[in-house]
């Protein structure tokens, strides 16, 4: 059985989702909307079968199963909540809104429904996040105590000066993997601007400390992420050494000490796509009628942090505004 999907959104993203959809055995991509006319003719290269018409409500009237949403991040509310009332499946592009209330009406509108509803959390299909994942769940860690990452791009993006741009557009990735490997809730969320560079700091209700530094306007391009725990520390450079994560510890009886680490071991990752591992999990997902490892649920935590970070910037702006020259 086919799943038929209608694609909302063809740009530089939508075009990558296309891409997978349209060779992947479990999807027939029925239609692809997009209101510019030169995005929908790129479709047909992907797709060209694939009816192209400039709306939401048009592509809906194709008699679909599920929708994977690629639009701007200000409408990924709206479409999803009208693509639930319409009785379809739904793959939401991060963030899932841009307020906590907006998440918060999409999680329970697709609860109330019972449809599957997932949003695109794409390190979370990362095989190094899984291992990670694995690696705190089965204790290798110890007690997970702190979680760093950076994230920072070596090309300048179309508003890639704004903070608050930046937080939005960088910030659910490391926010999602931070929630995977600790899932206790926030106790405090702070964020904090230095050139072009954002800083978010949080305390989960286990006591793990988290810092994660974002930039879209980086010399150099940085992406890892790292976990310490009580025994050992993972750590994944995506750019140094994305083919494994390597576990170490100390001498000392505390990793928060300053001693060498030593290297225990080098886990190899198996070399897939995350992207097609999305997909096919949400396929797999629609076709089983089987809840998702990224609900909106978890949306919803990622975009109560962002907004909880956003106010830190935006009371940082202000203070800076007044105070004197």
């Amino acid at each position: 059985m086919s799943v038929r999907v209608g694609l909302i959104g063809c740009g530089v993203w939508g075009e990558n989702l296309l891409r997978v959809l349209s060779c992947h055995a479990q999807a027939e991509v029925v239609v692809v909307a997009d209101p510019n006319a030169a995005r929908l003719e790129r479709v047909r290269y992907f797709a060209p079968s694939a009816r192209r018409v400039p709306s939401l409500d048009e592509a809906l009237a194709a008699q679909l199963d599920a929708v994977v949403i690629a639009t701007p991040p200000t409408s990924h509310a709206e479409l999803t909540l009208r693509a639930l009332d319409a009785g379809v499946d739904v793959l939401v592009e991060k963030p899932l809104a841009l307020a906590p209330e907006d998440a918060e009406r999409c999680a329970a509108r697709a609860e109330a429904l019972g449809r599957v509803a997932m949003v695109g959390h794409l390190l979370r299909y990362h095989p190094a996040v899984t291992t990670l994942a694995e690696l705190c769940g089965a204790g290798e860690l110890g007690e997970v105590e702190r979680f760093s990452a950076t994230r920072r791009s070596a090309r300048a993006l179309a508003g890639s000066a704004d903070p608050h741009a930046t937080l939005w557009a960088l910030g659910p990735h490391d926010l999602a993997v931070l929630g995977a490997l600790d899932p206790t809730p926030a106790r405090s969320v702070v964020a904090s601007v230095r050139g072009a560079s954002i800083t978010v700091a949080a305390r989960l209700a286990s006591g793990t400390q988290a810092r994660i530094s974002l930039c879209r306007s980086s010399p150099t391009k940085e992406r890892w992420t790292r976990v310490m725990g009580s025994r050992r520390v993972a750590w994944f450079d995506e750019v140094q050494s994305p083919e494994s994560v390597i576990l170490a510890t100390t001498r000392g009886s505390s990793l928060l000490t300053e001693d060498p680490l030593i290297i225990e071991r080098e886990i190899r990752l198996p070399s897939v796509d995350p992207l097609a591992v999305e997909i096919s999990h949400f396929l797999d997902c629609v076709e089983n009628r089987t809840p998702p490892l990224t609900p909106l649920t978890e949306g919803v935590t990622v975009v109560r942090a962002l907004a909880r970070a956003e106010r830190a910037l935006t009371a940082q702006t202000l203070g800076a505004m007044a105070s004197p020259a």
